[in-house]
């Protein structure tokens, strides 16, 4: 069961990877997010972290509601990613298991900003600290793929963020 935990993972990790360094369509970061997070989902249930599983299917969830943003009024105030931040806090209290819960939490609001925003280098921006909470988060819970996609993903978005202000930077001088 464990290596097929890590199987998924991978395929998450795989989904993850093949848009972190290309410049996507915010619709693209949702639909992979949407897949990653379906294929996390069954990782941490199969490795008993049910804050990482619920979190994870929640987050899906999330990212389905932000793909809504500007399209629907329902999906448009502010008080969504509130509403999103509350129901993140209310699972993780039901599934509390000490501190890698509050590592979840801190990282999961940070999504939830990050998935609301429109702007591509505002989320990947933000995906830093959250993969780097993540990757806090699978050590406690021995996801190897786990440690690897977060290590790989907050690489590539510091790599993503850097080339876009050198970007900015050379075309501001030009």
């Amino acid at each position: 069961m464990y290596i097929l935990a890590q199987c998924i993972g991978f395929v998450a990790t795989a989904i993850l990877l093949t848009y972190t360094l290309m410049t996507v369509s915010r619709r693209t970061i949702m639909l992979c997010n949407i897949a990653m997070d379906v294929l996390w989902t069954v990782h941490y249930l199969i490795l008993g972290a049910y804050t990482g599983a619920f979190c994870s299917l929640f987050t899906g969830l999330m990212v389905l509601a932000c793909a809504f943003k500007g399209r629907n009024k329902f999906f448009t105030g502010p008080w969504v990613p509130i509403l999103f931040n509350i129901g993140f806090i209310i699972i993780e209290i039901f599934t509390w298991a000490g501190y890698p819960t509050l590592i979840q939490m801190a990282g999961n609001i940070l999504l939830v900003f990050a998935m609301w925003s429109d702007r591509e280098i505002d989320i990947k921006l933000l995906f830093i600290p959250v993969g780097v909470l993540w990757f806090i988060y699978n050590y406690i819970y021995f996801s190897w793929i786990g440690l690897i996609c977060q290590a790989l993903a907050v690489t590539f978005n510091v790599i993503f963020v850097t080339r876009y202000f050198l970007n900015k930077k050379k075309a501001k001088t030009a």
